[in-house]
């Protein structure tokens, strides 16, 4: 592999960086199918600092490139949900320590504009981006301007039991939201829960989005900076949801405790509710014998439509480097490595994340070893990204609020998004 990387790449100019140090001894006579041997004869290529997470397959891919690029990684571990205020903080006190960080949409939203992130468009070249989707860089783009690399995707899916649904009768997963009240209903029938969601009173406003969606509408208006939540898209997704509830009774009664995705998965794989939609660590869980109760019963499809075919809630996972880096081109070089197809390839299989490229996607190799991938391509035709927003979590907690008001029946869907979009316009001083 780590020859294929060195053979594949062509080490164009970039501008602004100069590269030429550390991709010499690769793209030259020396380097030929003996990278790793050039790499280390060249002597000292510098070092790069990483924030990221410690699961095992990011250390060794990160020793892999140490290998191959003769740059030093000095790999930092950060829990997955302290790295925002760790960001935050370190941001915020001008540090130059880090020079590649884990960053999603929200990351981008909230630290591009303060100047905390170097702007990516003049360093990324062609071959970088040849086998990703133009979209799936906008989720991690500010003013017009590229801050994070894509590095995966983290897209809900339809999830649904098959044992579950062969002893209501259930054939096929259900298309559209319609067809999902119908199923719902048989298996309700049958004495099984049938779905649940997250709506738990800061988190609901997640599946708000996806059913907004469907209708047609969008949260926001990035470019206005305005809410757009409360229209008639909006009333009908907010109306489904309480219907759900308060008149077809089809919803899991612990969904207003769920205020993340993991608590409802973990009820998926003991098999207590039949549908749900959640992220694509889903599937391994359900059909992992050591904390699943549905192994082999696992059936994934796009998430159900309305207006729309399908929509979903995705985190895009990128990387990038911080505006105080002293090492930004070993930092790029490292981005390079790490997004190459062989790599992306690697990650699939070895740690069940979405390739954003899509050879890397399509490979059949990862295709067997992720089932779930198979929607993919597709689902992400549709709208999917995340709320993102310089006071999101405030203003997704303000939405949560009157969201879980609404499916418990303590207010009309009307009053609810009304509500809602009043609070969030002070929120935002407009």
């Amino acid at each position: 592999m780590k020859k294929e990387w060195w053979k594949q790449k062509q080490f164009p100019a970039i501008a602004g960086l100069a590269l030429v140090t550390v991709v010499s001894g690769c793209s030259g006579s020396n380097a030929g199918d003996n990278g790793e041997a050039s790499a280390a004869d060249d002597g000292d290529k510098g070092e790069i600092t990483v924030l990221y997470v410690g699961d095992q397959f990011w250390q060794d891919q990160a020793k892999e490139f140490e290998q191959v690029s003769g740059i030093k990684v000095n790999y930092e571990v950060v829990n997955f949900t302290e790295q925002h205020d760790k960001l935050a903080t370190a941001f915020a006190g001008g540090s130059t320590e880090y020079d590649i960080v884990h960053v999603r949409d929200d990351f981008v939203a909230e630290f591009a504009p303060k100047g905390f992130l170097t702007p990516l468009d003049d360093l990324i070249t062609e071959d970088m981006k040849a086998n990703i989707s133009d979209s799936y860089f906008t989720p991690l783009m500010n003013g017009g301007q590229i801050y994070g690399f894509p590095r995966y995707l983290w897209p809900w899916q339809f999830y649904y039991n098959k044992a579950l649904f062969a002893e209501a009768g259930i054939e096929n997963p259900p298309a559209t939201w319609a067809e999902f009240t119908a199923v719902a209903e048989k298996l309700k029938a049958k004495g099984i829960t049938p779905y649940a969601e997250p709506w738990g009173e800061t988190f609901s406003y997640t599946p708000f989005i996806v059913h907004l969606r469907s209708e047609g509408g969008e949260f926001w208006d990035e470019e206005q900076d305005l809410p757009t939540f409360n229209s008639p898209e909006g009333v009908r997704a907010l109306q489904f949801m309480a219907d759900m509830n308060l008149k077809d009774k089809i919803i899991s009664p612990q969904s207003v405790q769920y205020d993340s995705t993991a608590p409802l998965a973990d009820a998926f794989a003991q098999g207590t509710i039949a549908m749900m939609m959640n992220a694509p660590h889903t599937y391994p869980l359900a059909n992992n014998p050591e904390t699943s109760k549905i192994t082999g019963q696992v059936g994934v499809a796009l998430v159900p439509g309305a207006q729309l075919k399908t929509a979903s809630y995705a985190e895009t996972g990128g990387l990038a480097i911080p505006a105080g880096s002293k090492n930004k081109e070993q930092a790029m070089e490292y981005i390079r490595f790490v997004t190459s197809t062989e790599q992306e390839k690697a990650m699939a299989i070895g740690i069940g994340r979405i390739p954003v490229d899509n050879v890397a996607l399509q490979d059949a190799e990862v295709q067997e070893a992720n089932p779930h991938f198979a929607s993919v391509a597709e689902q992400m035709e549709y709208p999917y990204g995340m709320f993102k927003h310089e006071k999101a979590a405030a203003i997704s907690t303000e939405v949560s609020r009157h969201i879980s008001a609404a499916v418990a029946g303590r207010e009309t869907p009307e009053e609810a998004l009304q509500a809602a979009e009043a609070n969030v316009l002070k929120l935002i001083g407009k």
